[in-house]
This record gives structure tokens, sequence and C-alpha cells, in this order.
């Protein structure tokens, strides 16, 4: 596992986390900081519980605050889209035309915003799209200090490379958390990112620091603990993560602001008999919904609302739609419903 002390985030670290000069990365043979001296971005580690955590703020010794320890929480959906988006290009079907805007959906992920328990805003953020940017631009988001990963496919990370504006904007590099099989996609499709120093330019190219990810192996970030749990997306393994706030004793807080508990759970069209478990007692389930009709990797309309109703959260709202999906037109039982680019949970 790619936690500190492995070879793979040594190597990562020592190559992105050294400082840039005017908003370019060093030169090849610049001086890295020790550990000590790095931004809290990158400077992970693993509690005795095994947790991956990353400290991003103190407590004084003995001191134990109200739970939880974050606040002004909210969860928004930059994009509830398949990978084709809505509209899809040279369609003129029904909602492909639609004046609703709640019918125009870029390629799904979302974004946590929040105050950690030193008062430092954050943002976390799952996946990154294609319209990462324009997603960002319309939140104006100015931060991002950690990034989770799904899985691998293009309409959930093919915008990582529009992350290197944050490492300018914040000085530092980035976090990102996957399993594995996604690390390596992302080391082949963005090697001028992880092996910048092949460049033929001194390019401005992101700086990111990895980990692994494995399930039901708790990420402890900024208050929040985030815990991967296993979904299939057709034959494929993908993540889900399960999200809730901590108190102060670093435990999961018995009262939970806005929609947390809440499990986000895109791309797929199997929930495992482990997985189940790990569902119960949400406020907020996030849902994959593709279309009316069946699919080999995703849930239809009738199969998430199968799903949904079994895992009985109090609200289910369900992303991924395509355009057989219109916003007004689907009827949903009470506690269901879709969800829309720009929708924030608080």
């Amino acid at each position: 596992m790619a936690v500190s002390g492995s070879t793979r985030e040594r190597t990562s670290r020592a190559r992105w986390s050294a400082g840039w000069e005017n908003g370019r990365p060093p030169a090849k043979n610049e001086d890295v900081p020790p550990d000590s001296e790095l931004s809290e971005a990158g400077a992970s580690g693993v509690d005795s519980q095994k947790r991956i955590v990353l400290p991003s703020w103190r407590l004084p010794r003995g001191f134990m605050p109200p739970a939880p320890v974050l606040s002004s929480f909210s969860f928004t959906f930059l994009g509830t889209g398949t990978s084709a988006g809505v509209p899809v290009i040279g369609c003129q079907c029904d909602v492909c035309t639609s004046a609703d805007p709640r019918d125009r959906r870029r390629r799904a992920s979302v974004c946590l915003r929040f105050t950690d328990g030193g008062g430092q805003e954050r943002v976390v953020l799952i996946d990154t799209s294609p319209d990462l940017r324009a997603q960002d631009l319309e939140l104006a988001l100015e931060r991002c200090d950690a990034i989770l990963f799904t899985h691998d496919h293009v309409d959930h990370t093919f915008g990582l490379d529009e992350v290197r504006r944050f490492n300018a904007v914040m000085r530092s590099a980035i976090d990102i958390y996957a399993e594995q099989g996604t690390l390596d996609f992302l080391h082949r499709v963005y090697r001028h990112i992880f092996e910048a120093e092949k460049n033929v330019n001194n390019s401005f190219v992101a700086r990111l620091v990895e980990h692994e990810l494995r399930v039901a192996q708790p990420l402890d970030l900024f208050g929040l603990r985030f815990t991967p749990i296993r979904l299939l997306h057709g034959r494929q393994p993908v993540l889900g993560f399960r999200i809730e706030a901590l108190d102060g004793s670093g435990e999961v807080a018995s009262s939970q602001p806005g929609p947390l508990p809440l499990a986000y759970c895109t791309d797929v069209s199997e929930i495992p008999e482990e997985t189940w478990g790990q569902l119960g007692g949400l406020k907020t389930l996030v849902l994959d919904m593709l279309r009316p009709q069946r699919h080999p990797t995703h849930f239809s309309t009738e199969e998430a609302v199968s799903a949904a109703e079994k895992i009985a959260a109090k609200q289910t709202l369900f992303i991924h739609m395509t355009h057989d999906i219109s916003h007004a037109g689907l009827e949903l039982p009470d506690g269901m419903a879709l969800a829309h680019d720009g929708l924030a949970l608080s």
C-alpha cells in the first residue's frame, strides 16, 4: 500500500513536493526539503488502527471539542451525467433540447467543501471529470486539498490536468487517493506529470502525491472519514465511499452535519453481498441510475430504485443519467429524486 514509507510515495513526494518558482516546477537538480518541511498536502501516515491519516490541524493536548469538529459543510454535484454528457453531441431528442436546466448534465464528479477544526477552508473532490475546469469555475473554487478516485474510466479521470492551477494558487502539492489499478492508469495517461523529468521542456504540470486506497480501510481527511466500499461496474471492481464526520477524538461523531452520513455510489451495476452492511444508517445515498432500459455496467431505473429501497437511506439522489431520462418526467418513490448539476446539500 502506498502510504508513507512506500517506495512509490517517497519517490512521488520527493519529485512533486518541492516548491515552485514563479508558478513553475523546480529544476531537476533542486534540493527537495525533508518531510518535516513539506506542506500538509502529502504529509500522510497510518495510525495504530491502520487508517490512513492526513493531518491538517492539531488540538491542544486533552482538549475535546463538541462533535463534529468541522463546520460549514456542503456536498455539491459538479456533474450528474453519463460519459457522453447531456445534451449529447448531434442529438435533437426532447431531453437534449430541453429548456429545463436540470437536464443539462456534465460528467460525474462531486465537491466536498467545509471548514476544518482549525478554521481552514477545505475542498475535497471525488473524481476529476473532463468538464472539471468549467465545473470549478462555476463553483468559484480556489483550492483543492485532496482528490479521491472511484475508478479509472475517462469520464472520471480526464480532468486531472486542470488541478495544476490549484497547485499554483495554493503553492502546495495535492494528495490523490485511488486503488492501485487506477493509480497505474493515471501514470500511463499522465506521464508528463508523474515522469516530468522526462519532459522536453520544464513544463507547468500538476504536483500530486499519490496514495493507494484499500476497500474497508478508512481514510481520515480534515475531520471527515472516507471508507472505501466495493462496488461492481459490470465486471470491473470500482469504489464507492461512505462519508462521515469525525469528533475531536478521531472517531465517527454521534451527530452528523447536513447530509452525512452519505454514501457515494456512482457507476454501479451490482452491490456485492459484503458491501450491503456498509450502507446502513445513511442519511443520504447517492446512487447510479443510467436509464430505464437495462445496461450491463449500470443500474437501470428499476434496479436503482430497488437497491435504494433496500438500503433505506433517509434520502436518495440518483446520478449518472443519460438523455433517456427527463428530470421533470420521471416519477420516483417518496424520499428519492434525481440530482442535478450544481445541487448543493448542506
